[in-house]
């Protein structure tokens, strides 16, 4: 009858430590050794819940015997050990997602506010307070160049300054390149 008891227990112990993502000592080194994939807030209450039902299985199977093995108590404080670690790091990513948080409303706030000035100053600006930029011609320029230097079309550089591409320039003479 204790045989079947403990049995039972052991197999029950081995269910929950695959839950848990508990993996015995001699198995560790084959398991993949990057991030665990379910240590994540979502599995801190489960973890909880783990942690209990493992005790209460423990003290269910084992208040009946006399004796309890070293290599049994030592399997189980590993495996408590391992649980605890866990929900302490889930317990630091927590408070770490909680400022990240913070944070980024922050930033959303800041950004907000930047855009709205940035908005606000545009709509003040009216046509006369645009300031206007001149270029004076020197000797061997040619409207093209004046255009090309100022990113503007040649057609826009006649326009602007109320002349023709036939109409020759000077040397001194101030012509109108963005406004």
């Amino acid at each position: 009858m204790n045989q079947d008891k403990d049995e039972a227990a052991q197999e029950f112990m081995k269910e929950v430590a695959d839950d848990l993502g508990y993996t015995p000592r001699g198995e560790r080194d084959q398991r993949f050794r990057g991030a665990d994939l379910r240590s994540g807030p979502g599995f801190l209450i489960p973890g909880g819940i783990g942690i209990l039902l493992l005790i209460a299985v423990v003290l269910f199977f084992f208040t009946g015997r006399s004796e309890i093995s070293k290599e049994d108590l030592t399997s189980i404080q590993v495996g408590l050990n391992v649980l605890e670690d866990k929900l302490a790091r889930l317990d630091g990513l927590e408070e770490r997602i909680a400022r990240l948080e913070m944070e980024e409303k922050k930033l959303k706030q800041s950004v907000n506010k930047i855009a709205k000035r940035s908005f606000n100053n545009q709509k003040k600006r009216s046509p006369s307070q645009v300031k206007r930029r001149y270029h004076t011609v020197r000797s061997g320029e040619s409207l093209y160049t004046i255009a090309n230097k100022y990113g503007i079309s040649t057609d826009k550089l006649c326009r602007l300054n109320k002349i023709t591409p036939k109409k020759p320039i000077q040397p001194g003479q101030k012509l109108l390149v963005g406004q």
